[in-house]
């Protein structure tokens, strides 16, 4: 298995500081063992070492009835066990690094093999060790307890203790650092969505506040200019509206002596123009919020398909069970008949294909047509206001370069995502998901 490292900046600065003071930590106790604990053992265990070979030289002087006090007086006063041996000592290993040093101080001292061994008394652990003083082999023993020193679970509670510290500061550290920049993240994000968010408290270090205070005045200066964009174009809709009717007016005041062909195509002209200023203006609304509610999806684009086929589409489209979604009905409504319109006016007159898949909690509705599709290099720029593919500026041709423009809008609003791909075998594929 793979070990996959964090991509977040919170994760990726609480891994760094935790990795880097974990690492510190160990490398300190292991300093700190080697260097202090480790002498310190030696120095111990060189010392008992001289103790065990004074007590069998005294033990060998002194009279056979004076043996047996002398050893009671090291048993009640040092905790030790001091007589000659009989028999080897019982086969185990022995791992405490204090009785492994007093071993080798021995075999050093007395230049003979020193055999150890450890057994269970009265529930605690006895150490023992066979050496050798004078032409005598002796056997001492003494209790973990008279060690006194717990060194293994010492340097596991203060790694476990240090650890524990450590990845709580980290974690702390980590979310004081990187918390303004979520919420920065947070509030780039809603003001991409057309959304005006909270100002954001400014707090924490000197240059978080500054940057927080500058992001705070962007977003009021956005939103301004959102609201300036929207009033004039609102403005200027409602002012063209006025001349427009009163030239369909005047034209359908003239005497039928005038010529038809000629008032058709003026009245045709004032409709594309009525039709752009609306599109202008729902333009200029459209980073506005939509109320959402439970819809079901799979009612809805029936809808737009039976609209689509009296319109003279062709449009090929499986109904599925009811798909319950909480969306804004408007907004959706508007992009897929954007879609719909846009494949069936592209389509070359052959079928257009819609789909709905559903994976897990994201759920994409496609619109697939054959027609000659758009540049690979022109897949995002169709989504800029005004823009066209077809450059002749002919409204019967190429739109009004605002629909797809509206469509995105109105997507990323509602957080959903509105991308178009090169279809295999020729023409475009629209997708929503949601």
């Amino acid at each position: 298995m793979r070990l996959r490292l964090p991509i977040t900046l919170f994760g990726k600065t609480a891994y760094t500081l935790g990795l880097a003071l974990v690492l510190f930590q160990v490398f300190t106790t292991l300093v700190i063992a080697y260097y202090m604990m480790v002498p310190v053992a030696q120095r111990a265990a060189s010392d008992l070492t001289d103790f065990l070979l004074l007590s069998a030289r005294v033990w060998t002087s002194l009279p056979e009835g004076e043996r047996a006090r002398y050893q009671g007086e090291l048993r009640a006063h040092k905790g030790l066990i001091l007589a000659p041996a009989r028999g080897p000592l019982p086969e185990s290993r022995v791992y405490l690094p204090y009785v492994r040093l007093l071993g080798k101080a021995l075999a050093e001292r007395t230049r003979q093999p020193v055999q150890m061994g450890v057994e269970s008394r009265d529930g605690a652990p006895w150490y023992w060790v066979d050496f050798v003083s004078g032409q005598q082999r002796f056997r001492a023993g003494f209790s973990a307890q008279r060690i006194g020193v717990h060194a293994p679970p010492a340097i596991f509670l203060i790694l476990l203790l240090g650890l524990v510290l450590t990845l709580a500061t980290t974690l702390v550290m980590a979310r004081r650092l990187t918390q303004p920049l979520s919420q920065l993240a947070a509030a780039a994000e809603r003001i991409g969505q057309g959304r005006s968010p909270e100002p954001l408290p400014e707090v924490g270090p000197g240059e978080v506040v500054t940057l927080v205070r500058t992001f705070n005045q962007m977003a009021h200066q956005v939103k301004a200019l959102l609201a300036n964009r929207t009033i004039l174009l609102a403005g200027i809709a409602h002012d063209l509206r006025t001349p427009i009717t009163r030239m369909r007016l005047a034209l359908e005041m003239l005497p039928p002596s005038a010529d038809p062909q000629m008032v058709g195509s003026m009245l045709r002209a004032l409709d594309n123009m009525t039709h752009l200023v609306n599109q202008s203006l729902e333009f200029s609304r459209g980073v506005e919020q939509r109320a959402s509610r439970p819809i079901n999806l799979s009612e809805l684009i029936g809808e737009l398909v039976e609209d689509a086929r009296r319109g003279g589409g062709d449009i090929r489209w499986r109904a599925c069970r009811a798909c319950m979604r909480e969306a804004s009905p408007t907004a959706l409504r508007r992009i897929l008949a954007n879609l719909l319109e846009n494949a069936v006016r592209y389509g070359g007159g052959e079928p257009v294909e819609l789909a709905c898949v559903r994976e897990g909690k994201r759920l994409t509705i496609s619109v697939a047509d054959h027609g000659p599709g758009i540049p690979a290099d022109e897949l995002e720029a169709v989504f800029e206001p005004f823009y066209r593919v077809e450059k002749s500026r002919n409204s019967e041709t190429g739109g009004s370069g605002l629909g797809l423009a509206i469509a995105k809008q109105l997507a990323d609003s509602n957080g959903w995502r509105l991308s178009l791909r090169l279809r295999e075998g020729g023409g475009l594929i629209a997708s929503l998901s949601i």
